[in-house]
């Protein structure tokens, strides 16, 4: 029936000149939006790249020759050659150990790059035995080790001392290595003032209620006669020595008391006592005896630059 009437009007639209009626308009269906192509990049395959062959470690070949060149109070050289075959990388430096015949353990002597093969060491105890060893050293690698054993020289006995002194330096001289007990006791490990007493009282100073030895195991030493601190506290206050700086050493003798502060601390940790004085254009070198470590000879520039860098050295110059 709608379709007659459109159709009516239409036809009557037309004989009198009237525009048709439009056809009622069909929404258009919009078209979905189109999916952007995306094009892949191209697989690379990675070319393959050779790794480097690695350089292999050869040690360096033993030094040759090693040899003794002077021996004297004041130092020890080594002298060697370059191995013959150097490994996989050149010699830059070498490494150079000792140990003492009387201890155990090894020391490594530190040393800037040697740009020679030869090297000279100061200040070493006298009248010890050592083996020194020698490996060469490259960039990545360390050689078998060249071995040498030597004694380093004894001083002269010293001569114009006073009866005191030379009886406190025959005590020394026989007594530097005994590890016994005996009347006046062994303190293994720490027996330094107490051995340094023993050679005051050898030397004629008396005991006191403040400074005294073991008398028997129910009587033992006082403080003083066995402590580093309070025995230089007592030669002080009982003024029995005078204090003196390592600026001072061209004052100090045969037969003063040694001691040193290791650590700065304002204390004293070890007392020795000077048996060799080794005079140089430098000024006096000067050596000492000590317990723990035992030794007649021990060089008191060694002890604060080798064993404690930086420690602290002074004396008691002794009265009588």
């Amino acid at each position: 029936m709608k379709a007659t009437s459109w159709f009516l009007a239409g036809a009557i639209a037309l004989i009198f000149g009237q525009p048709a009626l439009a056809q009622p308009a069909v929404a258009a269906t919009p078209s979905p939006l189109a999916t952007p192509t995306v094009t892949a990049a191209p697989s690379l395959t990675p070319t393959p790249t050779e790794s480097p062959t690695p350089i292999p470690v050869v040690k360096p070949g033993k030094v040759q020759g090693l040899a003794i060149g002077e021996n004297s109070l004041l130092s020890l050289t080594l002298n060697w050659l370059p191995p013959v075959e150097n490994g996989s990388q050149p010699v830059v430096d070498y490494k150079i150990t000792y140990r003492f015949d009387a201890f155990t353990g090894t020391s490594v002597w530190k040393h800037e790059p040697l740009l020679s093969p030869s090297v000279t060491i100061p200040d070493l105890p006298l009248g010890t035995g050592f083996t020194f060893s020698v490996r060469a050293i490259t960039a990545n690698a360390t050689g078998n080790a060249v071995s040498i054993h030597v004694v380093t020289p004894k001083p002269d006995a010293p001569t114009g001392l006073s009866t005191a002194v030379q009886a406190q330096y025959d005590f020394f001289a026989k007594n530097w290595n005994v590890r016994s007990a005996g009347h006046f006791g062994y303190i293994p490990g720490r027996d330094c003032a107490n051995w340094a007493s023993q050679s005051l009282l050898v030397r004629g100073h008396k005991p006191t209620p403040k400074w005294s030895p073991r008398i028997s195991r129910t009587i033992p030493f006082t403080k003083a006669w066995v402590s580093s601190t309070s025995l230089h506290n007592f030669l002080l206050s009982r003024k029995r020595a005078v204090l003196l700086t390592a600026a001072q050493a061209d004052q100090v003798v045969i037969g003063d008391i040694v001691q040193f502060d290791w650590w700065n601390t304002g204390a004293q940790e070890h007392t020795g006592v000077v048996t060799h004085i080794e005079q140089t254009a430098n000024g006096p070198k000067i050596y000492y005896a000590s317990h723990t470590a035992h030794g007649m000879w021990w060089s008191v520039d060694r002890s604060i630059t080798v064993l404690h860098p930086g420690a602290t050295v002074s004396y008691l110059h002794l009265n009588y």
